[in-house]
């Protein structure tokens, strides 16, 4: 046996080991798919030593259900212990059900199928945006990104719209290595879909390569090669077949776990190998190493490259770090007068740390005019233009988001995405992927309530920005003004992780005490009570809905009620704040709490209390114009005094207690 076909063998034992072990996984992708992660694995060029490298191959498993076939490899080629195969699926461990970046040598968590192919055309979208830096003699950022995906994978909706983007911008660098087997979860695919996917890529700018065999490593080493030099994106379409070499081979029995020990130690005799689980034979071992040792060749060339570099173009090279503390800084300069839309706001406070971010980069899904997420002093990124910092991505906001993930897990960029908030629901997905993996990126989502106004119901958000607020590592933030804005950015940039920027469509006052720096608490006092010694009650608003609330407060001043105003523009942020500013903020005695916001009020409850009010949007809104409907549905100054006049009365018994 070729110690190549050993090696590839191998890799299908280890994986089988891991889901015996586990009493879990999927083993049909384990034994079909393995030649094509062994071709993948011996032609990138990578290191264990410096797993971050960042002109290593990118290598994503989009379909991330076979993580026992990743491991397995990864094993072998140095990022992992055997004893992590060991404990794949348990709590704690290094080998995940599905890969994750956690663990060192994962380029991009995975397992919705199709996110990983979205993440991979982001990561080569960097390569070909970095390659700007590159010198004629001095190229620090050249090279591949390798995808390795399903049936699954390319029927998922994100896919196409990624590969379309990927043709019309020639991400040559890009090499998708399909595992085509004809089988799903359910069955064979045929029952699902009788696409032809070589003319449908090809339709979107790709070259497509085919490999009869898939079993046949050579081949498709072969096929890399070529890809290699191609102009254009790559799909090596490589037919296989699922459970290979067992007796559910070409079924979906085998796409999960059919196998017990007898029958997976069976199916590992049958490939010529001990059956001991979790034993590689020394060649096996040397196999790998020598082909590490070639690859270290590589990397330690470009850490000599990079020395002559960083002496010549010091200044280029600190761009890769992202640091943003100048952009930050300098936020706080911008001064705004006059009613402005928060959208308008958040374009000038984009293009002003543009200037002092050259890793800024994004776009908006085909409405730049309207949310003005754009940079302005730069052109569209184009395949003969990687010095364009605007992206021009489509009506595509699933892949939008997806490939903005890729643009992160890169490094030396910080881009930035954005659309109507209603149309956030279409990036749901690809945003909790940017949670989870904690990724540094901005959304900027703007019409960000029934002030849409006339598009209607279908455009006009109520449960988008509650929805938003769900997500764990996700910062939510809805600015009443220019000050709320400059401080959502600057908690923006500075957050190890996402932000969403909620902005208005109409025209907002400049509020007197709106702070930037209180701001970055999540909620603040922005209107203080008339009477220090005493207080009736605490409004609480966020977005254009904190100027109603100052107004009514105004009004209920002069009938000698002491209102108290705050301005939560991210509430979850307040909640992180410790107790004592809490309670200086809120009073837990003060029970007489009106909300206000324009969206569902099912999160506020935390806030407003069981004797607080909440005046939200719990239906859907209509067409018409703004003032309109927020007066139908009370928006307005004198329901807002009538509701907090009744919270009042309710909760009087329980205000003498603080008084």
């Amino acid at each position: 046996m070729e110690i190549e076909q050993k090696t590839i063998n191998t890799m299908r034992k280890l994986g089988l080991n891991q889901v015996i072990q586990a009493k879990s996984g999927h083993t049909g992708i384990i034994l079909g798919c393995a030649p094509i992660m062994y071709a993948v694995y011996a032609m990138a060029n990578f290191t264990p030593l410096d797993p971050s490298w960042i002109n290593r191959d990118r290598i994503i498993l989009s379909a991330g259900h076979g993580s026992a076939l990743l491991y397995s490899t990864m094993h072998l080629f140095g990022f992992l212990e055997i004893d992590d195969l060991r404990e794949f699926r348990q709590l704690g461990s290094k080998t995940p059900g599905h890969p994750e970046i956690t663990t060192a040598g994962v380029d991009a968590s995975t397992g919705a199928l199709g996110q990983g192919f979205s993440n991979g055309v982001g990561l080569a979208l960097a390569e070909s945006i970095l390659q700007k830096h590159n010198k004629s003699k001095l190229k620090i950022i050249d090279h591949y990104t390798y995808i390795i995906v399903g049936d699954g994978d390319l029927m998922e909706g994100i896919s196409y719209e990624s590969a379309s983007f990927a043709g019309r911008n020639k991400l040559n660098k890009l090499i998708v290595l399909y595992d085509s087997n004809s089988i799903s979860l359910d069955g064979k695919t045929s029952n699902a879909t009788i696409e032809d996917i070589d003319m449908r890529f090809q339709a979107c700018g790709w070259n497509v390569l085919n490999v009869k065999d898939g079993n046949d490593y050579k081949s498709i080493m072969q096929a890399i090669n070529s890809a290699q030099s191609s102009d254009k994106p790559n799909l090596i379409i490589c037919n296989t077949v699922i459970g290979y070499g067992s007796p559910f081979a070409n079924s979906e029995k085998c796409h999960a776990n059919p196998f017990n020990e007898v029958s997976a130690n069976k199916v590992i005799q049958d490939f010529g190998l001990d059956t001991t689980a979790f034993t590689v034979d020394n060649d096996v071992y040397r196999h790998c190493q020598s082909l590490l040792l070639e690859k270290a060749k590589i990397y330690n060339q470009w850490q000599k490259t990079l020395t002559k570099y960083r002496l010549r173009y010091a200044s280029e090279w600190k761009e890769f770090s992202v640091d943003t503390k100048k952009a930050v800084s300098k936020l706080g300069k911008n001064e705004f007068k006059g009613e402005l839309s928060t959208r308008e706001i958040g374009h000038k406070l984009l293009n002003s740390i543009s200037a002092y971010l050259p890793a800024l980069v994004g776009g908006s899904a085909d409405l730049s005019k309207s949310t003005l997420a754009y940079i302005e002093d730069s052109d569209y990124f184009d395949a003969n233009n990687n010095e364009g910092r605007n992206i021009a991505f489509g009506v595509r906001e699933h892949s939008m988001a997806g490939i903005s993930n890729g643009l992160a897990l890169h490094g030396g960029l910080l881009p930035f995405c954005s659309t109507f908030t209603v149309f956030s629901d279409y990036m749901r997905y690809s945003i909790r992927m940017s949670a989870i993996m904690k990724l540094k990126m901005l959304y900027i989502f703007t019409h960000d309530s029934i002030a849409v106004g006339e598009d209607g119901t279908t455009h006009q958000p109520v449960e988008q920005i509650e929805s938003l607020r769900l997500i764990p590592n996700l910062q939510v933030f809805r600015p009443a003004d220019a000050n709320e804005a400059i401080g959502a950015f600057q908690s923006a940039l500075c957050y190890e992780g996402p932000t969403a920027i909620i902005l208005s469509r109409q025209k907002l006052p400049q509020l007197e005490k709106s702070n930037a720096n209180a701001t970055l608490l999540g909620g603040y006092i922005i209107s203080a009570e008339k009477d220090k010694k005493e207080l009736n009650g605490i409004i609480i608003a966020t977005g254009s809905e904190v100027e109603l609330a100052i107004q009514a407060q105004q009004i209920m001043q002069k009938d000698d009620l002491s209102i108290r105003v705050v301005s939560m523009p991210e509430r979850e942020l307040f909640f992180r704040q410790d107790k004592k500013y809490q309670e200086k903020v809120l009073p837990h005695k003060m029970t007489c709490r009106f909300v206000i916001e324009a969206g569902v009020s099912n999160g506020w409850y935390k806030i407003a209390g069981l004797d607080g009010t909440i005046l939200g949007m719990d239906c859907f809104g209509e067409s018409g114009k703004p003032i309109d409907l927020y007066k139908k549905y009370g928006f307005t100054l004198p329901n807002i005094i009538k509701l907090m006049d009744k919270t009042i009365d309710k909760n009087k018994t329980k205000i003498d207690s603080i008084i």
